[in-house]
């Protein structure tokens, strides 16, 4: 399966350039070229220089800077999330995909419970609920989402639980546990591995989202969607300020929905025929 990767070029291309926004997310102090939280209020809505590449915000602030430092919450967040989705939805759709019975039926009702409400407003009420703060945040994320990775995997757990590698293992007398984590978890891994990577895209796109209306990561921390907030009113006066963020957004979305698309191609079965 590695090897399979590392011969894809859309794999390297892909994780290639999200490595590299990762590393310049790490090394933003190095990278940044201002301190992101530094105002000048005589020098806002400063236009483009080599002083300040994207010019400066409504507080004079550097937009790139703001940018670069933005990397770290923005997908420190939403990978945190994705952990916790996967964690939780993983365990729920291997009780349930591989023990059947009574175990499947209470966790797939409670799966029909979650996803017959749209996810956005359940976010939105759990945030209302627990009140606005950043875990608050991630713990609504995963709350809603791992429902939808819980009826996925146990899909998948569904379609090995009968291969005749895990009935010979069941009769030389492995244990259940032994089963579960030697034969049926590294079979679905490749489909963890598709759902993660186009999960992180979504989990980006809904902490910026409630960042923006001011339910998730609150100024002045330069996060991309409490950046959009920040720019709002200055949209006609200086759309530099909205634009940057928001490009930035989509191009790393579309770079994480890529890369579970070339994961799938690269981890298909049929490609081995």
């Amino acid at each position: 399966m590695l090897r399979r990767l590392l011969n894809h070029k859309g794999f390297l291309l892909t994780m290639g350039f999200i490595l590299f926004i990762t590393l310049i997310g790490i090394f933003a102090p190095v990278v940044a070229p201002h301190d992101p939280y530094v105002q000048d209020i005589m020098n806002k809505y400063a236009p483009f220089s080599w002083q300040f590449p994207l010019g400066t915000d409504n507080l004079g602030r550097c937009i790139l800077s703001r940018l670069i430092w933005g990397i770290r919450p923005t997908l420190g967040l939403a990978f945190l999330t994705m952990l916790g989705t996967i964690a939780l939805g993983g365990i729920m759709g291997l009780l349930s995909g591989y023990f059947r019975g009574p175990v499947d039926e209470i966790i797939m009702r409670i799966v029909d419970i979650m996803l017959s409400f749209p996810s956005q407003i359940m976010v939105f009420a759990v945030v209302a609920l627990l009140g606005v703060d950043v875990r608050n945040v991630i713990l609504a994320n995963v709350f809603i989402k791992w429902a939808w990775y819980a009826r996925m995997i146990r899909t998948s757990v569904i379609q090995h639980t009968d291969k005749n590698f895990v009935l010979y293992s069941r009769v030389i007398g492995n244990s259940e546990r032994f089963i579960l984590f030697k034969h049926i978890l590294p079979s679905i891994a490749s489909e963890l591995a598709v759902l993660a990577s186009l999960d992180i895209g979504w989990a980006i796109i809904n902490i910026s989202t409630l960042s923006f209306l001011g339910l998730g990561v609150q100024a002045p921390i330069p996060e991309w969607g409490a950046m959009l907030n920040e720019a709002k009113n200055a949209l006609t006066t200086n759309p530099i300020q909205m634009l940057a963020p928001g490009i930035a957004t989509v191009v790393l979305v579309t770079a994480f929905n890529f890369l579970g698309d070339v994961l799938r191609d690269a981890l298909d079965p049929k490609e081995e025929m």
